[in-house]
C-alpha cells in the first residue's frame, strides 16, 4: 500500500522547484544561471524522493542512537555537499531560459561583438582567445530553453564568469513573453502543493506515527 505521507513529503521539494521554474517565465527577460546552480536546484527538486528512499533505506541506525533525530540533519547536509561536490566538478556551463538555441547563438555573437572581444564561429561551437573558452549552443530542453557549455578540457573558469555577466547585462535589455509556460510551471507547482497539503492534513495521526517509525531505534 502506498504511504501518502512519505509521498506527501517527497513532492513538497518538487512543487517548491516547479514554483521557481514558474517565476522564472514570468520574467520579462531571459533568465541566466550557471550550469552548477541549475543542477542545486534539480538535486534540491528530487531531495524529498532521495530522504524517503536510499537514505531511509539505507538508515544509519548506530548513529541514531547517539545523535537522536538530528542523524537526520547530518544525512541532509551530507546530501548537500555531495551535490555541491558534485555540481561545482561538473564542466563550465550557462542554461538560458527563454531563448532557444538560435536566438542565444545570437545574442552572444552582439555580447562579444559589443564588448570588442574577437572570437571565432563554426556552426554552433564559438571559440574566445581572449577570454580562454571553447564553447558549444545547443537547445537544453523544450518551450525555449538552451544552454552554452564548454567543449574541450582547456577551460578558463575566470573567462566563463567575464562572459556570464556579460550576458546578464546584455538579456536585461531583450523583452520576451512567456507567460503561458508560467501559467503551466504555477499550476503544477500549485497542484503538488494541494496535493500534498491533502495527504497530510487528511491523515495527521498517521503523520505522527510515520515520523516515529522513521526515527525508531533497532
Amino acid at each position: 500500500m502506498l504511504d501518502l505521507i512519505r509521498f506527501a513529503i517527497a513532492i513538497l521539494p518538487l512543487a517548491a522547484y516547479t514554483n521557481v521554474l514558474g517565476l522564472i517565465r514570468l520574467r520579462k527577460s531571459p533568465t541566466v544561471l550557471s550550469g552548477s546552480m541549475d543542477m542545486v536546484l534539480l538535486g534540491l527538486a528530487v531531495m524529498g524522493f532521495v530522504a524517503i528512499g536510499p537514505i531511509e533505506l539505507f538508515f544509519p541506525r548506530a548513529a541514531y542512537s547517539l545523535l537522536g533525530i538530528w542523524v537526520w540533519g547530518v544525512l541532509i547536509t551530507l546530501y548537500f555537499f555531495i551535490l555541491m561536490l558534485i555540481a561545482l566538478n561538473t564542466p563550465a556551463r550557462l542554461v538560458v531560459y527563454g531563448l532557444d538555441a538560435e536566438s542565444l547563438k545570437a545574442q552572444v555573437r552582439e555580447t562579444l561583438i559589443q564588448n570588442e572581444i574577437h572570437a571565432e564561429w563554426l556552426g554552433s561551437m564559438v571559440e574566445v582567445p581572449e577570454l580562454g573558452l571553447r564553447a558549444c549552443i545547443e537547445d537544453a530542453g523544450r518551450h525555449c530553453v538552451s544552454q552554452i557549455h564548454s567543449a574541450g578540457q582547456q577551460q578558463n573558469l575566470p573567462g566563463w564568469f567575464t562572459l556570464e555577466r556579460l550576458l546578464v547585462q546584455k538579456l536585461k535589455t531583450t523583452a520576451i513573453n512567456q507567460r503561458h509556460h508560467a501559467v503551466v510551471w504555477l499550476a503544477i507547482s500549485f497542484a503538488l502543493f494541494g496535493l500534498a497539503a491533502f495527504m497530510i492534513s487528511n491523515d495527521l495521526p498517521r503523520l505522527q506515527q510515520a515520523m516515529s517509525s522513521m526515527f525508531e531505534r533497532d
